[in-house]
């Protein structure tokens, strides 16, 4: 990719200056579109574990990119929000936050090499909130971390695990569920569960995946105020003929990269978070509605495939729709370029096929930050084009025709890449903004 042809078609979307601001943390939006299903511990119910999300390269490239790398290849977080659930909540709990890299030896799997070598970073003890209730107290933790002074690399192969990252929270040892925390999860369709209950149908690509058979893993751990890994991580079993095995937990990433999450609009009776808003709520974190999980966010199901699981009872027929949310708080009503390719760059500087904006002629400014990783080349792919609201977000969303849907029937399994850019062209030279690019999975 010239990257001179980057910048022109960056460029092409000029419309107007904006006012170039202050570096800002925000959410990148994976629990944007959420609800919660139950809340849990993984089955660590009495002992010391860490509860992890896998945040996978097969789906995430370039999210957590340090704006301070101008070669785009080392990531920084600065903060996690997680919703916890106390059982008594006047009885304080303490909790820490934690990440963990990839095992070199066993990828897809987090390293939990028992002297913490695998471990990225592990905040202290916290307390929760104080709290009067006797019963159940629900917690939104959002915690800002220092970060890591090893800064984690992105790989340069992207195979089926590069990049893979796991954050979560550790918790203390506690008699669940009379006492101690437990993190709100959103999960697949369970049978055997109250009308009431949100669960959310997965769409055909995710049972039929290599991945694990779940998206959150356990790490039992030692005691004390920087706990250590004691073994290997566990999964939640499976169990044969029975759906609710993909699940997520309610944690998002605080980050100076801009947010880029794929959203999926569903017909579904039991998750609502995933239907299409009447008319646009601007102050809503999913403007149009939708959800942008790792569960139907990721794996929509377009034509009705998950028909052959079976769906819940008295569900409609599925005909979901698939888009990008753009989430950058720190500039509002700005320029916004959305792209869907189907497939990565190829070509650019990087090892890996990947372009950082701050290389890019004209897009060199101190504020430029993430990496080209979606191909602008594609013939077969889509440029949107639009302006950020008022709390700097833009969602753009594709109708699936009929036609469309019935090929895509016959055609089988397709991968789509997105990717969102902000332009900021007070700045001199002008600013863009990548958010990381997302492969979802129809």
């Amino acid at each position: 990719m010239n990257p001179r042809a980057i910048a022109w078609l960056l460029c092409a979307i000029a419309c107007g200056a904006q006012t170039a601001t202050a570096q800002a943390a925000h959410l990148l939006g994976f629990t944007a579109g959420f609800e919660t299903s139950y809340t849990d511990r993984g089955g660590a119910d009495t002992t010391n574990v860490d509860l992890l999300q896998v945040f996978s390269g097969r789906h995430y490239r370039h999210a957590f990119v340090d704006p301070a790398d101008p070669t785009g290849q080392a990531r920084r977080i600065v903060g996690l929000r997680v919703v916890v659930q106390d059982q008594v909540g006047f009885t304080a709990e303490q909790y820490t936050l934690v990440g963990y890299l990839d095992d070199p030896l066993q990828p897809g799997r987090p390293d939990v090499h028992s002297n913490g070598a695998g471990v990225w970073f592990r905040t202290g003890r916290i307390n929760t909130p104080p709290n009067a209730s006797t019963g159940p107290a629900v917690h939104t933790l959002l915690v800002g971390i220092n970060p890591p002074p090893t800064p984690a690399r992105f790989g340069t192969s992207h195979g089926p695990t590069d990049d893979d990252l796991y954050l979560g929270i550790g918790l203390q040892a506690g008699t669940w569920p009379n006492e101690g925390l437990g993190c709100r999860i959103t999960a697949d369709f369970m049978p055997n569960v109250t009308a009431a209950t949100p669960r959310d149908v997965v769409g055909p690509r995710l049972p039929a995946s290599p991945l694990p058979p779940n998206l959150v893993c356990t790490v039992a751990t030692t005691g004390g105020a920087f706990p250590l890994p004691t073994g290997a991580a566990a999964q939640f079993p499976g169990i044969a003929g029975r759906r609710g095995d993909y699940r997520q937990l309610d944690l998002d990433v605080l980050t100076f990269a801009p947010g880029g999450v794929a959203v999926t609009q569903t017909n579904q009776l039991y998750y609502q978070a995933s239907r299409a808003l009447t008319s646009p709520n601007p102050t809503g974190r999913v403007p149009l509605g939708g959800t942008t999980n790792m569960l139907s966010g990721l794996h929509p199901d377009l034509h009705d495939a998950t028909a052959l699981i079976p769906p819940p009872p008295l569900s409609f027929a599925r005909a979901d729709d698939i888009g990008f949310l753009i989430t950058d708080g720190q500039r509002p009503n700005a320029i916004a370029l959305v792209r869907m390719s189907f497939g990565p760059l190829s070509g650019g500087s990087n090892p890996d096929g990947s372009q950082p904006v701050a290389q890019i002629p004209g897009f060199d400014a101190a504020g430029s930050v993430g990496n080209v990783c979606v191909d602008l080349d594609d013939p077969s792919g889509i440029t949107f084009f639009g302006t950020t609201n008022f709390f700097g977000r833009y969602q753009a969303m594709v109708p699936m025709s009929a036609a469309t849907r019935a090929f895509l029937r016959s055609y089988g399994a397709v991968d789509v890449t997105w990717q969102g850019f902000v332009v900021d062209l007070a700045a001199s030279p002008f600013e863009a903004r990548a958010t990381g690019c997302v492969t979802q999975r129809l």
